[in-house]
């Protein structure tokens, strides 16, 4: 019996090795954006909800704020900084702002760019499978330019690989892999 069990254990292994090897985050990730992948100052904003769930804005912009940061690829201003500009601009509407008011959070808190987004879907399963849909851009904040944009949906069970293994189970984790899905697209 153990001898079956090491043996079982030995090929669910390899096909996880073999699964991981076949998937690419740009097989489902919809993004434009050109540019040289140096390190650039980056301002998260609070992400538009459409989804429904209370609070998937911010849990969104927040997973995005730790997910860049882990990446290396920029340097991530503080929120609380990002929080304390939209109160003294009087900046109410979450997920978007005016051009002008981006260049002005540039030059302020010294960023290069800023994270706008919308989140579609934050749905935790309960009655199914996890779903997180994402839209994001990467706005440029001395021209106002759009530099990388990106889509992303997912479905817990897109990620299992045999027998229900891989399952993502909460939209918390499904969105923190949605997301570095995203950045692993932006190349500005």
């Amino acid at each position: 019996m153990k001898v079956f069990l090491n043996g079982l254990l030995v090929v669910l292994l390899s096909v996880l090795v073999v699964a991981g090897c076949v998937h690419s985050p740009e097989d489902r990730v919809y993004s434009s954006g050109k540019g040289t992948g140096r390190l650039k100052k980056i301002a998260v904003l609070p992400f538009y909800n459409i989804s429904g769930r209370r609070d998937a804005g911010r849990m969104v912009a927040d997973t995005y704020v730790t997910e860049l940061f882990k990446s290396g690829r920029y340097d991530v201003e503080e929120p609380g900084n990002v929080l304390q500009f939209m109160i003294r601009e009087h900046v109410d509407t979450v997920g978007e702002m005016e051009i002008e008011r981006i260049k002005i959070l540039g030059r302020r808190l010294g960023v290069d760019a800023v994270l706008v987004g919308t989140v579609e879907e934050y749905d935790d399963g309960l009655r199914g499978v996890p779903t997180v849909s994402i839209t994001a851009r990467m706005v440029d904040s001395r021209t106002g330019r759009i530099v990388w944009s990106g889509h992303n949906k997912r479905r817990g069970d897109e990620y299992i690989v045999a027998f229900g293994v891989g399952m993502v189970r909460s939209a918390s984790a499904l969105s923190q892999k949605v997301i570095d899905e995203m950045i692993e697209t932006m190349r500005w």
